[in-house]
């Protein structure tokens, strides 16, 4: 039994645990996921080896970066960085059957994190049908642009990215990029099923 809250008064309730006795368990990222990506992945040294390279080349270049990156992320998210988010989001949908968006979600935003720790974005919507990510400081685009590469290959890296997370959580996805930094000074990306 556990002792919770109700109407201002404890009550005894039978509530589920969030840990298991004797093992600890973080909510929060490991800062050891982002030193175990950024220490394979240079986004500086991969935007200047693309200098000279039209779209279309730096396009697949990112969107080959864009899988490997979330691939190590998975990795590393359900075994050595596994957290109680991370298993609280399987319980659940392994209990409810629903999957989208919480586990695809949770990869976005390690992978996000373990790449691109300084970067700015937002969830701005997560139902079971749609996911809207909102990504307004972007070190791979400014990467891009420092190294002179031109247009938006990285679009590439994002796409794949979510491709790689989807074909991971069996979420059959549709990816649209309604707004670019470079027009609307941010990306934003509407993943639904």
């Amino acid at each position: 039994m556990t002792t919770g809250w109700k109407y201002g008064k404890p009550v005894k309730e039978k509530l589920m645990a969030l840990e298991e006795p004797g093992k600890v368990l973080l909510f929060d990222l490991d800062k050891g996921l982002v030193e175990d990506v950024i220490s394979k992945f240079d986004v500086g040294a991969v935007a200047k080896s693309l200098q000279g390279k039209d779209e279309k080349e730096a396009y697949k270049a990112l969107e080959k970066l864009g899988k490997d990156v979330m691939k190590l992320t998975i990795e590393l998210a359900d075994t050595k960085y596994m957290d109680r988010a991370g298993e609280m989001i399987e319980k659940v949908a392994k209990q409810t059957g629903i999957s989208f968006p919480h586990r695809l979600e949770r990869y976005v935003e390690l992978s996000i994190l373990g790449l691109r720790p300084t970067d700015r974005w937002n969830i701005t919507k997560a139902t079971t049908k749609k996911l809207a990510l909102q990504v307004s400081a972007c070190s791979v685009h400014k990467a891009l642009e420092a190294a002179g590469v031109k247009g938006l290959p990285c679009k590439g890296f994002c796409f794949a990215s979510f491709d790689t997370a989807a074909e991971k959580t069996g979420d059959k996805i549709k990816t649209e990029m309604p707004k670019t930094i470079p027009q609307n000074g941010m990306c934003e990306f509407h993943i639904s099923v």
